[in-house]
Protein backbone atom coordinates (compact mmCIF):
# COMPACT_ATOMS: atom_id res chain seq x y z
CA UNK A 1 0.00 0.00 0.00
CA UNK A 2 2.93 2.18 0.96
CA UNK A 3 4.50 1.89 -2.80
CA UNK A 4 0.95 2.86 -4.76
CA UNK A 5 0.42 5.35 -2.47
CA UNK A 6 4.19 6.77 -3.11
CA UNK A 7 3.22 6.11 -6.90
CA UNK A 8 0.38 8.41 -6.78
CA UNK A 9 2.24 11.32 -4.78
CA UNK A 10 4.95 11.09 -7.20
CA UNK A 11 2.97 11.73 -10.42
CA UNK A 12 1.15 14.56 -8.81
CA UNK A 13 2.35 18.10 -9.27
CA UNK A 14 4.87 19.53 -6.64
CA UNK A 15 3.10 22.60 -6.50
CA UNK A 16 -0.37 20.85 -5.69
CA UNK A 17 2.35 18.35 -2.73
CA UNK A 18 3.38 21.99 -1.26
CA UNK A 19 -0.24 23.50 -1.11
CA UNK A 20 -2.05 20.70 0.25
CA UNK A 21 1.31 20.11 3.19
CA UNK A 22 0.92 24.08 4.05
CA UNK A 23 -2.60 24.22 4.34
CA UNK A 24 -2.56 21.66 7.53
CA UNK A 25 -4.97 19.10 5.50
CA UNK A 26 -2.07 17.07 4.41
CA UNK A 27 -2.90 13.75 6.72
CA UNK A 28 -6.54 13.91 5.59
CA UNK A 29 -5.33 13.73 1.44
CA UNK A 30 -2.93 10.94 1.96
CA UNK A 31 -5.67 8.99 4.34
CA UNK A 32 -7.96 9.38 1.11
CA UNK A 33 -5.82 8.41 -1.15
CA UNK A 34 -5.29 5.34 1.06
CA UNK A 35 -8.96 4.88 1.45
CA UNK A 36 -9.66 5.10 -2.30
CA UNK A 37 -7.03 2.67 -2.81
CA UNK A 38 -8.37 -0.23 -0.95
CA UNK A 39 -11.98 0.00 -1.41
CA UNK A 40 -11.97 1.02 -5.08
CA UNK A 41 -12.59 -1.62 -7.60
CA UNK A 42 -10.85 -0.59 -10.61
CA UNK A 43 -7.72 1.07 -8.83
CA UNK A 44 -3.83 -0.28 -9.64
CA UNK A 45 -4.06 -1.85 -5.64
CA UNK A 46 -7.06 -3.30 -5.81
CA UNK A 47 -5.81 -4.83 -9.36
CA UNK A 48 -2.42 -6.19 -8.22
CA UNK A 49 -3.10 -7.25 -4.45
CA UNK A 50 -7.05 -7.44 -3.89
CA UNK A 51 -7.90 -9.44 -6.89
CA UNK A 52 -4.66 -10.92 -8.53
CA UNK A 53 -4.85 -12.71 -11.79
CA UNK A 54 -5.61 -16.28 -11.15
CA UNK A 55 -7.77 -15.91 -8.17
CA UNK A 56 -11.22 -14.88 -9.93
CA UNK A 57 -13.83 -17.24 -11.02
CA UNK A 58 -13.62 -16.81 -14.49
CA UNK A 59 -17.08 -18.12 -14.91
CA UNK A 60 -18.65 -15.43 -13.40
CA UNK A 61 -16.77 -12.91 -15.83
CA UNK A 62 -18.07 -10.52 -18.20
CA UNK A 63 -16.08 -9.71 -21.38
CA UNK A 64 -16.61 -6.08 -22.86
CA UNK A 65 -18.19 -6.24 -25.79
CA UNK A 66 -15.62 -5.21 -29.47
CA UNK A 67 -16.12 -1.65 -29.27
CA UNK A 68 -14.69 -1.92 -33.45
CA UNK A 69 -17.66 -1.32 -35.69
CA UNK A 70 -16.87 -2.50 -39.35
CA UNK A 71 -19.94 -1.73 -40.34
CA UNK A 72 -19.86 2.33 -39.61
CA UNK A 73 -16.70 2.39 -41.37
CA UNK A 74 -18.38 0.66 -44.46
CA UNK A 75 -20.82 3.78 -44.23
CA UNK A 76 -18.49 5.98 -43.83
CA UNK A 77 -16.87 4.98 -47.52
CA UNK A 78 -20.55 4.77 -48.80
CA UNK A 79 -21.38 8.45 -48.14
CA UNK A 80 -17.73 9.80 -48.68
CA UNK A 81 -18.42 7.60 -52.18
CA UNK A 82 -21.50 9.78 -52.93
CA UNK A 83 -20.86 12.79 -52.00
CA UNK A 84 -17.67 12.69 -54.52
CA UNK A 85 -20.17 12.16 -57.11
CA UNK A 86 -22.37 14.72 -56.67
CA UNK A 87 -22.08 18.34 -58.32
CA UNK A 88 -20.31 21.44 -56.50
CA UNK A 89 -23.49 22.97 -54.84
CA UNK A 90 -24.65 19.73 -53.09
CA UNK A 91 -21.24 18.91 -52.29
CA UNK A 92 -20.40 22.41 -50.78
CA UNK A 93 -23.45 22.63 -48.00
CA UNK A 94 -22.63 18.81 -47.33
CA UNK A 95 -19.24 19.50 -46.67
CA UNK A 96 -20.54 22.57 -44.58
CA UNK A 97 -22.83 20.94 -42.72
CA UNK A 98 -20.43 18.25 -41.96
CA UNK A 99 -17.25 19.82 -40.91
CA UNK A 100 -18.15 22.97 -40.36
CA UNK A 101 -16.34 26.74 -41.15
CA UNK A 102 -15.31 28.19 -38.46
CA UNK A 103 -13.98 31.08 -40.46
CA UNK A 104 -17.78 31.59 -42.05
CA UNK A 105 -19.16 30.95 -38.63
CA UNK A 106 -20.88 27.60 -39.83
CA UNK A 107 -21.33 24.92 -36.48
CA UNK A 108 -20.44 21.73 -37.14
CA UNK A 109 -24.02 19.42 -38.06
CA UNK A 110 -25.84 22.44 -37.45
CA UNK A 111 -28.25 23.14 -40.40
CA UNK A 112 -29.53 26.86 -38.68
CA UNK A 113 -26.04 28.24 -38.45
CA UNK A 114 -25.46 26.99 -42.24
CA UNK A 115 -28.64 28.63 -43.06
CA UNK A 116 -27.48 32.06 -41.55
CA UNK A 117 -24.33 32.57 -42.95
CA UNK A 118 -25.21 31.17 -46.39
CA UNK A 119 -28.46 32.36 -46.80
CA UNK A 120 -29.87 28.59 -48.24
CA UNK A 121 -33.02 27.81 -46.63
CA UNK A 122 -33.10 25.06 -43.63
CA UNK A 123 -35.31 23.31 -46.44
CA UNK A 124 -32.91 23.19 -49.02
CA UNK A 125 -30.00 22.02 -46.31
CA UNK A 126 -32.52 19.53 -44.94
CA UNK A 127 -33.48 18.27 -48.77
CA UNK A 128 -29.46 17.84 -49.35
CA UNK A 129 -28.88 15.96 -46.36
CA UNK A 130 -31.88 13.70 -46.78
CA UNK A 131 -30.47 12.81 -50.82
CA UNK A 132 -27.08 11.85 -49.93
CA UNK A 133 -27.97 9.94 -46.70
CA UNK A 134 -30.70 8.08 -48.93
CA UNK A 135 -27.97 7.72 -51.40
CA UNK A 136 -25.51 6.30 -49.39
CA UNK A 137 -27.57 3.85 -47.69
CA UNK A 138 -29.03 2.69 -51.12
CA UNK A 139 -25.02 2.15 -52.05
CA UNK A 140 -24.44 0.18 -48.77
CA UNK A 141 -27.00 -2.10 -49.31
CA UNK A 142 -26.14 -2.81 -52.85
CA UNK A 143 -22.29 -3.04 -51.88
CA UNK A 144 -22.41 -4.32 -48.53
CA UNK A 145 -25.84 -5.31 -47.37
CA UNK A 146 -25.90 -9.00 -48.16
CA UNK A 147 -22.24 -9.52 -45.41
CA UNK A 148 -24.31 -8.11 -43.02
CA UNK A 149 -28.11 -8.94 -42.84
Amino acid sequence: MYQELFVILCEKDDKWIEDKYASGYWEGFVIRIVMNQYYGKYTSFAKGFLNPIGMEDVNQLELPADEYDIQSDLMQLCVDKVVSELDWYHMTVWTLYRDGDKEKNVAQMNARSLNRSTGISRHEIWRVIKMVKERATQYYEIKYGKHFD
